[in-house]
């Protein structure tokens, strides 16, 4: 399957934030049946604000420094999810360094290149993946972390005694400790391990 098609058709990250604003106001206009206005507004409000203020350490400058950008990056994504909220920004921050190209497409109106990207069943997002000149994947990232990945873990291992609301908490408190640090990591790894 080639990618291509769906990087033509992708959205920038200017046009992702906009598409989001839009669906916002939509869903404002129609009363928010799905009730999705609050996830809306404070993801757009967290994406501005990482993008605006995420900064690479000095490790990671070099790391970046050192690849070669023969490659673009695709992200399945949308503007509901929380997850992507905290990494979207991030890993366009990461396009910009690498000096590639950065295409957005939506999850729901996607789902047949979702049926390719599954995690555990499930059609979480976001969905990083690398694409070569040829539309082939090169490596693939998400739906969150390896941390994030954990406490997920911990929540359907045991969802009695570990509740939603202390899952939300903590993988809450862990994007905002963490800063980023480990997606840029994870996302370096994966490019490194790709050529």
């Amino acid at each position: 399957m080639s990618l291509n098609t769906y990087f033509t058709e992708g959205l920038s990250y200017e046009n992702y934030i906009e598409y989001t604003e839009d669906a916002l106001e939509a869903e404002i206009e129609i009363d928010d049946p799905q009730e999705l206005v609050q996830y809306y507004a404070i993801n757009l409000q967290r994406m501005r604000r990482i993008h605006k203020t995420f900064k690479f350490s000095n490790a990671q400058k070099k790391r970046i420094e050192a690849i070669e950008n023969n490659f673009k990056i695709l992200i399945i994504t949308e503007g509901w999810c929380g997850d992507a909220s905290q990494i979207v920004p991030i890993v366009e921050r990461l396009a910009e360094a690498l000096k590639v190209e950065c295409k957005f497409v939506l999850r729901d109106q996607h789902m047949d290149l979702m049926e390719n990207y599954k995690t555990n069943n499930t059609i979480s997002i976001p969905i990083i993946v690398g694409v070569d000149q040829e539309g082939e994947e090169l490596f693939r990232f998400g739906p969150r972390p390896a941390r994030g990945m954990e406490i997920l873990t911990k929540f359907k291992e045991n969802p009695d005694r570990y509740s939603k609301e202390e899952f939300h908490e903590d993988l809450q408190r862990y994007y905002n400790e963490n800063k980023g640090e480990d997606t840029v990591n994870e996302l370096l790894d994966l490019i490194d391990e790709s050529k």
